[in-house]
């Protein structure tokens, strides 16, 4: 993809913020229009520099070079979808899919793009094979420093939280690279996608060995001087109810890897100081590793979903709230216990580069 798309993302709500927050690390498309799906309520003053719009005028077709169809937080009728995607074949635009549909609907996709003679590109990495014939479960070892992100839950802000260390750490002079943990990072600078393998149908042991052995190669192809990790979901279930994926991923990518930082994204709700020592131990004890340092997300949950059958809905504070809950926290942690904010990402890498430096006494496992 030689010449710099100019795109409408589509379907936009909140999954897409931490792409427009770090737009300069964004190559190959830009995105000029947002679209989002009719009732969404999304806010559409919030990133001044692009257009928020819930249809597309004849002068928008004009304008865009393709369609890129991404993840959101909502659900989307997919009827819908192919309602959007029919109309861009009809206007002799690309199809750029990152969005990750069922079986069914996907090939619904690849029908229109062949009725109409267009072109898409599958960015999901879906149809990846992976030969397991000769595959040794033999871990590499890795030199580079890690530092992972992590978090209880989903929706604590881990790629945003990934993007800004990352940022902090390039403007800084440092050569990183981001295995992000979103399986659809695409058109993002040195960011890697969380590889799709990870979520198929192989053994769990090969998955961590090929986790493993795919970091490995980007040590080897990139050279960095540090290595960003993120996991996705959470480290463990939230509820019976709410049991997530148990923490799998968690599970297996500390087998792959051995982090040199950890960095643990919480909730915005007030939690007790008995809390986060009870999250340290279950951390440590279950994967050898100690928690460095929190991120606190402007994002909790709503308590009375989380032992329902239903989704869990989330609420979003504002950041003086955030604020207060640090606050109350701060009075209650040892000094070692560092908590930080959105605003504050800054001073969380340089605690990092200071951990990494033996500048910082650490807990020993």
């Amino acid at each position: 993809m030689n010449k710099i798309l100019r795109v409408v993302a589509f379907p936009y709500d909140k999954e897409m913020q931490p792409y427009l927050k770090f737009k300069s690390m964004i190559e190959n498309i830009e995105p000029l229009i947002l679209l989002a799906a009719k009732g969404w309520a999304v806010e559409k003053n919030q990133f001044s520099k692009f257009r928020v719009q819930e249809s597309l005028s004849e002068n928008d077709y004009q304008i865009i070079d393709a369609i890129w169809l991404i993840d959101s937080i909502h659900d989307i009728q997919e009827d819908f979808v192919l309602e959007i995607v029919e109309e861009m074949l009809k206007h002799h635009k690309q199809i750029l899919l990152s969005r990750h549909f069922n079986t069914e609907t996907y090939n619904r996709i690849v029908g229109l793009v062949e009725k109409y003679s267009g072109k898409y590109i599958d960015l999901t990495q879906k149809n990846q094979n992976i030969e397991l014939d000769g595959i040794s479960l033999e871990l590499a070892e890795i030199n580079t420093p890690i530092v992972c992100v992590m978090g209880i839950g989903e929706r604590t802000d881990k790629f945003l939280t990934e993007l800004a260390v990352k940022q902090y750490f390039e403007n800084q002079g440092y050569n990183i690279v981001l295995v992000s943990s979103r399986c659809n990072s695409v058109f993002l600078h040195n960011v890697y996608s969380f590889p799709a393998f990870m979520n198929s149908d192989i053994p769990a042991e090969y998955k961590i060995v090929l986790y493993n052995r795919f970091i490995k190669n980007i040590e080897q192809e990139c050279k960095p001087e540090l290595i960003l990790t993120g996991i996705p979901g959470e480290i463990m279930p939230i509820s019976k109810i709410q049991p997530g994926h148990f923490g799998v991923h968690a599970f297996q990518v500390l087998n792959a890897i051995n982090p040199d930082f950890a960095i643990m994204c919480l909730y915005g709700s007030s939690v007790s100081d008995k809390y986060i020592y009870e999250l340290k131990q279950i951390v440590k004890y279950r994967f050898m590793l100690n928690i460095d340092c929190f991120y606190l997300s402007s994002n909790v949950q709503d308590v009375f979903t989380i032992n329902r059958p239903l989704s869990i809905e989330y609420l979003e504070r504002n950041i003086d709230d955030i604020k207060k809950v640090k606050c109350e926290l701060q009075k209650v942690l040892s000094e070692q216990d560092k908590i930080y904010l959105e605003t504050e990402i800054g001073a969380m890498g340089q605690y990092i580069i200071d951990t990494l430096n033996g500048n910082v006494e650490m807990e020993v496992l």
